[in-house]
């Protein structure tokens, strides 16, 4: 009885170093379950890298309730040019050393639209989407074409690991797959291959890749522009020029 009780006692000890977890029959039943994961988590703060056709972008990102901030870096990450935020109100890009913020005039376009699509359209500006809204596949809308809502997703392997997280690689079509934590409730890899803006002839792949991840709370003040950046929409920008250089006459 002694020998059953300890055989039992290294079996779990095997399951826990393992580990081994819950497979789900459907990627609907995991969403479910993902979905109470990042309900517990207050804000994320996240490092990926994406490659484009050989070129390769780095951003950070911060999420935190609906608003949410990526900075753009092409020398991974030592320093960033460019950011694209929204602070709950107003979708920005701004530039470093840039004293204009430029609101998207989407927001104005889609006023009539019901708030789930808001929501989307303005989700899809952030580069890192895909991480996060893995189920939808939202991405850069410069970059890539509109995809399906991913309803014939499957997986391929529940037991994976990409970028040093353990995940569940899930497969949507033959254009799109990407890898998903159960610890953080988001894609820690995502793939795309898409047509080409330039040439649709041709077939381009976009692949971003988690590299690190912090799910502690952060100040609601790092949705805030840098000091002496302020909003304005392409008009503004242009008249604040125009009467800077009548200045200078």
């Amino acid at each position: 009885m002694k020998k059953l009780g300890m055989m039992v006692f290294l079996l779990a000890g095997v399951v826990m170093l393992s580990g081994c977890t819950k497979t789900y029959k459907t990627v609907d039943e995991y969403e479910t379950a993902i979905k109470e994961v990042t309900a517990k988590i207050p804000a994320y703060t996240i490092e990926a890298k994406q490659n484009v056709n050989g070129a390769e972008l780095y951003y950070k990102t911060f999420v935190k309730g609906d608003k949410w901030k990526s900075e753009i870096s092409m020398n991974g990450g030592s320093s960033y040019m460019a950011a694209i935020l929204y602070d709950g109100t107003d979708l920005l890009s701004y530039s470093q050393g840039s004293p204009y913020a430029l609101k998207n005039p989407m927001l104005d376009m889609l006023k009539d639209m019901d708030s789930e699509t808001v929501k989307a359209a303005i989700n899809s500006q952030n580069p890192t989407g895909p991480l996060f809204y893995w189920r939808e596949g939202l991405a850069l809308a410069a970059l890539l074409p509109a995809e399906e809502d991913g309803s014939g997703a499957q997986f391929e392997n529940q037991k994976s690991n990409m970028n040093g997280f353990d995940c569940r690689l899930i497969k949507f079509d033959d254009s799109r797959e990407a890898c998903v934590s159960d610890k953080y409730g988001i894609a820690v890899y995502h793939k795309l291959v898409a047509p080409n803006p330039k040439n649709p002839a041709e077939k381009q792949e976009v692949a971003l890749n988690l590299v690190k991840i912090d799910t502690t709370d952060i100040p609601d003040s790092t949705f805030d522009l840098p000091s002496g950046v302020k909003k304005a929409d392409f008009d503004t920008m242009m008249n604040d020029m125009a009467q800077k250089m009548k200045s200078f006459q």
